[in-house]
């Protein structure tokens, strides 16, 4: 069997810009606007949540966001033994800070709502591990005995209090990073700051406004192509976050694995999006809805882009970039060759 993983994250330095690239996000700073009058942007990167976290800040320094984010990776980290996650995972349940309580609750409204975005599947990634040094595909029976300990329903909370019924197991990857940005954004808030872009591979945060007034410019990687870009949009405050299979998989015999799986049937998902990006206010529901959107291909669309509190940026496996209405002048398209269908 012939396995081949994909896990790269590159943060490049070009002379005409500064790009944080990763996961299909790429945050672009013009080379003169970390300077405004006396204002200096300072920046740091860590890596946390398995990826390169870049803290870029305008008034304030980029430690209270990078320590913040760092702190949140040692109780989120399921692969971590002494996060608090893996010890609810270990016992069963237990009693909950008030920042994993506050991401199972906000994360399970939203999975009721879109049930393929389920933070019980913990078992289900262990098995699988696709971005772990030993990825397999497993047999059926394991499968089947890692789905049965699956389903939200299984996640008790009362209080600060957790069970895990059925042995469910968390696994919070899907939503820990826009919650961290969340945080970010807090902190930031609290401080002198006066802007920041704070990236976090897949997951991006856009603070407050640039010292010299201009808006922050976000590209999003051609799925096809990860050297290259697809296309680039103009926006003020907000979260960003995409989801797609390109940079997270292995390869058995002659197939790709990709690391987003399906609740349904514990394999990998199977979508004809090939990248789906989520623009919104919120980091924790940008980070969960981007994964809805891929998981849900281009049949459930419609549903999406029938939500006002969200824009949307998918690419179908034609090349068809499907747009929010509200993105249409804000977009430009690197790559002339795919077509932008805007939804209204």
């Amino acid at each position: 069997m012939d396995i081949r993983k994909n896990r790269r994250i590159t943060i490049a330095l070009l002379s005409a810009a500064v790009l944080v690239l990763a996961a299909g996000i790429v945050l672009m700073l013009t080379k003169d606007s970390g300077k405004s009058g006396n204002i200096r942007a300072e920046e740091k990167t860590v890596f946390a949540m398995d990826a390169a976290c870049t803290a870029k800040v305008w008034g304030a320094k980029p430690e209270i966001v990078t320590d913040e984010i760092s702190r949140l990776d040692g109780i989120f980290d399921c692969h971590k033994e002494d996060s608090q996650i893996s010890r609810l995972n270990a016992d069963g349940g237990g009693t909950l800070s008030q920042e994993v309580r506050e991401l199972l609750e906000e994360s399970l409204g939203l999975t009721k709502q879109y049930p393929q975005t389920d933070i019980s599947v913990g078992a289900l990634t262990k098995l699988w591990n696709v971005t772990g040094k030993d990825p397999k595909v497993p047999a059926d029976s394991e499968i089947q005995t890692a789905l049965e300990s699956c389903g939200y329903e299984k996640i008790r909370i009362q209080g600060d209090k957790c069970t895990l019924e059925d042995s469910a197991q968390l696994d919070v990857g899907a939503v820990a990073k826009g919650y961290a940005l969340d945080r970010a954004k807090q902190v930031l808030r609290q401080s002198s700051a006066e802007a920041a872009v704070v990236s976090m591979g897949s997951s991006s945060l856009m603070y407050g406004k640039k010292p010299d007034g201009k808006d922050f410019t976000v590209a999003v990687t051609d799925p096809s192509n990860k050297q290259k870009q697809l296309l680039k949009f103009t926006t003020g405050e907000c979260f960003v976050s995409t989801s797609g299979g390109y940079e997270r998989y292995f390869e058995a015999d002659g197939k790709r694995y990709i690391h987003i799986l399906d609740i349904t049937t514990g394999r990998p998902v199977q979508t004809d999006i090939t990248s789906a990006t989520v623009i919104c206010a919120s980091g924790l529901r940008s980070d969960q809805l981007s994964t809805a959107v891929f998981i849900g291909g281009t049949k459930k669309l419609s549903e999406f882009f029938a939500d006002d509190s969200i824009q949307i940026i998918a690419v179908d496996t034609q090349g068809n970039i499907h747009i929010s209405e509200e993105l249409e002048d804000k977009i430009t398209l690197e790559d002339t060759q795919h077509k932008i269908i805007v939804e209204k």
